[in-house]
């Protein structure tokens, strides 16, 4: 298999310094190499000192090391994702290809009613965006980057996100056009400037508004004890849809995800009501059988339809 010119750039650099670079000065020829989007470069530097071999020589990472750092992290999909950002970091030096590739576990959410969650939105400076987020299925970066101008009737252009530190402007995760209810629609039209967002705001006041609310007094009874936070209201946005039973394609327009199966397998859920709600029932005996029927002792059921000889 071929090396690229990055890879060469990057291992050029490695040598020159006598096989001697600290894991924060390697991740920085990385980086300035790979054409990363500002969101992921980001995620790195975070996950990187996450495991802390941020200030550890290239020489000592290895499979196991790795491994015992990420191991030591209670969440699954937080495993997961560390162990995808060891293997695209360190692929260029030959090490921690052989780490688990780990699926992901689609997060379970105990969702309020849809007018608790309105109400409670409406309480919100931000309602605008976290509305976004709820009928539209957009990302918090995303609803933050929404401006009149994206409209087309009531279609709305996704074509932006602000980074989590409010710091860049840049492209979405995912590019498309989503339709929005109309009385949505005709908010961001009426979009006053100063709900504009600026770069330096960060898109934890999203999240931190929609939390802390919902984990007052006033609310908490009403979600369940839970806090709310505006991917949450994402997830709720297509498991609606599916409920009201919504076409799984338009769903995935709308979710703008490539692949139905995501859109299914991640999210959309059910309550434990529902499934049980599903099963198929057994047809009712006859008349002549239920007069033989007898129940003894709790859920344990006897059938006597007549001696055998």
């Amino acid at each position: 298999m071929g090396v690229s010119r990055q890879s060469v750039r990057i291992l050029t650099n490695f040598y020159t310094l006598g096989d001697e670079m600290l894991v924060n000065e390697y991740l920085d020829q990385v980086i300035k190499s790979r054409p990363y989007k500002y969101s992921t470069k980001q995620t790195l530097i975070k996950d990187v000192k996450r495991m802390g071999i941020w200030d550890m020589d290239t020489s000592e990472i290895t499979s196991a090391l790795i491994r015992d750092k990420v191991d030591s992290e209670s969440n699954h999909n937080s495993r997961r994702r560390l162990y995808i950002t060891a293997r695209s970091i360190f692929k260029d030096l030959g090490v921690c290809q052989d780490l688990p590739k780990l699926e992901s576990i689609s997060r379970i959410y105990d969702f309020p009613s849809q007018d608790d969650l309105h109400e409670l939105i409406d309480q919100s400076k931000y309602r605008l965006q976290l509305f976004l987020c709820m009928y539209g299925g957009l990302r918090v970066g995303e609803a933050c980057a929404v401006t009149p101008e994206k409209l087309s009737g009531d279609y709305l252009e996704v074509n932006e996100a602000y980074s989590q530190d409010g710091l860049h402007l840049g492209s979405p995760k995912t590019y498309g056009k989503v339709l929005l209810p109309h009385w949505l629609a005709e908010e961001v039209r009426a979009m006053s400037l100063d709900q504009h967002w600026q770069l330096g705001m960060t898109t934890k006041m999203v999240s931190n508004s929609i939390y802390k609310l919902s984990r007052n007094r006033k609310w908490s009874t009403r979600t369940g004890g839970k806090g709310v936070n505006p991917h949450m209201l994402r997830h709720f946005y297509a498991t609606e849809m599916i409920r009201r039973g919504v076409n799984p394609e338009i769903v995935r327009r709308q979710m703008r995800h490539k692949n139905v199966s995501t859109t299914l397998r991640i999210y959309t859920q059910v309550k434990s009501e529902e499934l049980f709600e599903s099963l198929p029932q057994r047809p009712t005996p006859p008349k002549s059988d239920l007069e033989n029927l007898k129940t003894r002792e709790g859920n344990v059921i006897h059938f006597d339809f007549g001696a055998t000889s």
